[in-house]
């Protein structure tokens, strides 16, 4: 008595095999997005954070009937943050009257309005080489705060640190307390 073996036929194999190969064709550039959408997440999650603190920040100054530039507003975080004339966030450092902003000011109200921080930030610089463990690229626009257009920047730029790339970017404005989320290049 003949017994048959068990096994598959070359037919059935090479039609595994095309029905993989259309399922990893179809299905490998989802996977390979979410990197990305990842990274996405991230900048978005936390450019809205620090919008909200933005917002508490000033609800504190408000409720304790401050006015004008206020040095280390006791009722927020670690109370070591000063406002803006307008009571808004603006630095951790001297403010002198809250009318101008600098540099060092826009890393100062990341890491005071964002206290568990895991991002590692680097000021803008000209040549676009930056550490390989830097998240955020930030520095300003404008100096005196009565001028509309004077601004921190933040740019998202763990995905992509390539000079031209476009990333997520967070304007905040402490005159007005304004921030913007937008997709943008670093300029050099």
């Amino acid at each position: 008595m003949k017994t048959k073996n068990g096994g598959f036929t070359l037919i059935e194999l090479v039609i595994v095999i095309i029905v993989l190969g259309v399922l990893s064709v179809t299905a490998l550039p989802k996977f390979l997005d979410i990197g990305q959408d990842a990274h996405d997440a991230t900048a978005k999650s936390s450019f809205a954070a620090f919008d909200s603190a933005v917002k508490l920040y000033h609800s504190c100054w408000l409720t304790n009937g401050k006015s004008g530039a206020v040095q280390d507003l006791a009722c927020f975080g670690d109370g070591d943050i000063d406002s803006s004339t307008t009571g808004y966030p603006l630095a951790q450092s001297d403010i002198s009257n809250g009318t101008k902003l600098q540099g060092d000011y826009c890393e100062e109200m990341w890491t005071g309005l964002l206290s568990h921080n895991d991002f590692k930030l680097e000021g803008h610089n000209n040549s676009g080489g930056y550490d390989d463990d830097t998240s955020i690229v930030y520095w300003y626009a404008g100096s005196e705060m009565s001028n509309p257009r004077t601004y921190c920047y933040y740019n998202y730029i763990a995905d992509d640190r390539s000079k031209g790339a476009v990333n997520w970017q967070l304007h905040y404005y402490p005159a007005t307390g304004e921030t913007t989320i937008t997709r943008g290049a670093l300029s050099y």
